[in-house]
Formats: C-alpha cells, structure tokens, sequence
C-alpha cells in the first residue's frame, strides 16, 4: 500500500519531528513546523543534468471550491436530509448531506473522499490511510497538528487551535480559515477529529462559513458518531 510521496514525506517528518522534540524538550509541550516545509524536509541529492527530483502533491482537501454561485439569493444553508454512502472499497459507510458535491481522491492504501456544498459554504471530509511508521500515542497530538498544517495551511488567514485529547482518546483540532463565496469573502469554521482504528488513522472534518457552523454542529455530530469504519479492510 502507498500514499502520495508528499503525504508519505509530511507523515514521516511529522513522526520524527515528533519523537525528537519528546526526547529533547520532554518538559516543553510547545510543538510547532511551517505550514509549507512538507516538501523540504527529506534530504535531496545533487541532480545531475539529466535528472530532475519531483514530488507527487500532497492529497488536498479543500473547505470550499471556487464557487460560481452568486451569494445574493443564496437558499437557507442547512443539512435537511441525509443518504447513505458506501465507499467503493467497503472500508467506510456513512451519512452525507443530500445533494451536496461529492470528489473522489482516493488512491491505492488511502481513502480521501469530500463533501462540499454546492455554492462551497461548508464542506465535510474523510481521510483514511495506514501511517508509514507507528506513532507513539503520546506524540499522537504533535503529529495530527503536523498533518492538519499540511493539509490546510494554504488556505487563507489560517488558524488552528492546539489539539484536544478528549476522553475517548480522539483527538480534535478547531482551525479557521477564509473562503469567497461569489465576490465575498468570510470567515470558515472548522473541526478536524483525528481517531485510530486499529492500524489505520481516520480523519473527520467538518466545517462551515460564519455564523452557520454552529448551526448545522447538531447534524455534524450526529453524521460523525454515525461513521462506520470497517478497519480490518484493506484500503484499495
């Protein structure tokens, strides 16, 4: 099984950066790695003139496409109905909003499936993929963080909150962000759940522009506790 040779680079980094700052600074909780260093952070040998290095891109998901849809006359944003979703592999089955845009980028030993409202206001996500190397529970949090700065640092006025333990042992990260929507641009709320299952990590976004994040958390709670992940299969 293979992820994409950026996601591979950013995972890996994230793990050692991790286990180095554990075994350097083990009274320092304070974790941090430039958004954008992902593609930087292996060792590259000297080209010569008849090879040129280039990496893969890094699997995006993006809060929001560039909609076309005007904002004026926009319908009410909110979740009215839900419909069932199988992934082809068999791995995932969930809910999702009825008519909202589905993309595909899975790949071989990854699953990454979004959802995004058709003028781009919210979005909801789902990554699913076997980490090249084990990550030590206790730097688990230092390596979500990694993984979240690389997969949305590029959005505009990116924020994020540091990582939340909760009881269950998943593990949540608020980051903000800004979208246009039509000639408009507004603020974007989102939450990144990250879970182990068994060999696998699974990564639940769900976000919204201001102020109807808070509106549609009741529908996204309910469509994240209802998440089927078949762990035992194979990611194809």
């Amino acid at each position: 099984m293979f992820l994409s040779q950026r996601l591979s680079i950013l995972l890996l980094t994230a793990i050692a950066t991790g286990l180095f700052t554990a075994c350097s600074n083990s009274g320092n909780s304070n974790f941090s790695m430039p958004a954008n260093d992902s593609t930087k952070v292996s060792p590259t040998s000297t080209p010569t003139p008849t090879k040129t290095t280039t990496t893969s891109p890094l699997p995006t998901v993006s809060p929001s496409p560039k909609p076309t849809i005007s904002p004026i006359n926009l319908p009410e944003l909110e979740i009215k109905a839900l419909e069932p979703y199988k992934h082809r592999s068999g791995i995932l089955e969930m809910d999702v909003p009825k008519g909202w845009k589905s993309t595909d980028k899975s790949q071989t030993g990854e699953l990454l499936v979004t959802w995004n409202e058709q003028a781009g206001r919210a979005t909801i996500s789902v990554n699913i993929f076997v980490p090249p190397s084990e990550i030590p529970e206790s730097r688990l949090d230092d390596v979500f963080a990694v993984i979240i700065k690389g997969m949305y640092g590029n959005q505009p006025d990116f924020e994020m909150k540091a990582p939340v333990v909760e009881s269950t042992g998943n593990i949540v990260i608020e980051w903000t962000s800004t979208v246009a929507v039509g000639d408009k641009k507004i603020k974007f709320q989102a939450n990144s759940k990250l879970q182990r299952r068994n060999n696998k990590l699974v990564i639940l976004t769900y976000g919204a522009i201001e102020p109807k994040f808070t509106d549609l958390k009741d529908s996204y709670f309910k469509i994240s506790n209802n998440v089927v992940v078949n762990a035992d299969m194979e990611i194809l």
